[in-house]
């Protein structure tokens, strides 16, 4: 007499939209879930509208940042190169709003394509090397960076936009960069490591032990290089 294999449980419909949120308060277990039953749809669905909601909410202050340091650039040109420049700004000048909604609806695919790579590197040391997991852990984390991307945009829109002139004054986030607000790159690096950011840092290394059944140690060595690559490319576009 044979016996049929119980059937693994079916998933409720809105399964991965709970496990997306859990990734918050629970994410051992929520990437428990996730190594079983792998989705990123509501994921990246929730991902682009908070990605979305802080650009209308930080709208108003980076368009005056960005004409801030126009004019910045323009003041140390010469008189031929400021007329150009100003003919070009003239020009342009409709497109700043169109070019950061742009960039906003492109940016996290390109950001999480980057992250889901990098996640193969500590597989491939010591763990299960598949891209579709790592893609699925990469799109699930950002639940945390994207809260704490909404956060700074919402104490940003508090904010007078004429204040708002360097990038400095447009991550709100508390970080000890708050001590060096007058030197850009080190502020940047400092600010890598505010406490939401740490979060997602900390939430990265759980996804990569359970998703991608990386060994403890090589997962927290690994995310400490992570948090430097993204600390040193925020230190590199900072001025």
């Amino acid at each position: 007499m044979s016996v049929e294999a119980p059937s693994p449980p079916a998933r409720a419909p809105l399964s991965g939209l709970t496990t997306y949120f859990s990734v918050l308060f629970t994410p051992r277990a929520a990437f428990a879930r996730l190594s079983q039953y792998p989705t990123w749809g509501w994921a990246a669905l929730i991902g682009m509208i908070l990605v979305m909601a802080t650009l209308l909410l930080t709208m108003p202050a980076q368009v005056h940042m960005s004409a801030a340091m126009q004019q910045q650039r323009i003041a140390e040109m010469s008189a031929d190169q400021r007329a150009a420049a100003q003919s070009a700004i003239q020009s342009m000048a409709g497109f700043t709003k169109v070019f950061i909604y742009i960039a906003g609806l492109i940016g996290p695919w390109i950001a999480w394509l980057i992250t889901a790579l990098l996640f193969l590197i500590p597989a491939a040391i010591g763990g299960e090397v598949k891209f579709g997991r790592a893609w699925v852990a990469a799109l699930n984390s950002f639940a945390v960076w994207g809260l704490a991307g909404l956060i700074n945009a919402i104490i940003v829109s508090m904010r007078d936009p004429s204040t708002v002139n360097t990038p400095a004054d447009i991550s709100a986030l508390p970080s000890l960069g708050l001590l060096v607000h007058n030197n850009p790159k080190l502020f940047a690096f400092l600010f890598s490591y505010n406490v939401l950011y740490i979060w997602y840092y900390a939430v990265a290394a759980i996804a990569l032990e359970q998703m991608l059944k990386v060994r403890r140690p090589v997962a927290i060595g690994f995310i400490v290089v992570y948090s430097l690559f993204w600390a040193l490319v925020a230190v590199a576009t900072a001025r």
